[in-house]
């Protein structure tokens, strides 16, 4: 892998900022929203489950492959570790999602690979673009009658 310590672009975040808007909105429509039973406790939760999921499939299963001759090498924007942990990734939301929402998890996993590579192997940035993935989703999962009743 990669180690080396890059900034990411600014167009990256404006383009995730802006792109999860009407992601999460088109998840929601389609029935993929998340189950809200109690607003505070389930954003506590998804918030935990976003850091220990990048602690497990970046910095513990990316890494790992990447460290592995045969896939840590790599000329495309997606390396071959990118690929394999983003496949397990998708395959790991199958225990609650339906099948087409975890296969709709696989390109945000690509993404979120490929910034903690670009990053250098730094777990913030993918860290924090899975919390606010997570976050707006968990808005429009809400809607206006939920958000009114969270606060």
């Amino acid at each position: 892998m990669n180690r080396q310590r890059r900034a990411l672009p600014a167009w990256l975040w404006a383009a995730c900022a802006f792109g999860a808007l009407p992601t999460a909105w088109a998840a929601q429509q389609a029935g993929f929203g998340m189950p809200i039973t109690t607003p505070a406790r389930d954003l506590a939760l998804l918030a935990l489950g976003a850091v220990v999921e990048e602690i497990v499939f970046r910095a513990g299963l990316q890494r790992a492959l990447g460290r592995w001759r045969a896939l840590g090498r790599h000329a495309s924007p997606v390396s071959a570790a990118n690929a394999l942990t983003s496949v397990v990734f998708a395959a790991a939301h199958l225990w609650s999602h339906p099948p087409l929402a975890a296969l709709g998890v696989l390109p945000v996993s690509l993404l979120l690979g490929w910034v903690y590579e670009r990053s250098g192997e730094r777990l913030a940035p993918p860290v924090l673009l899975h919390l606010y993935f997570n976050a707006v989703l968990f808005a429009f999962s809400l809607g206006l009658g939920g958000i009114a009743r969270f606060w």
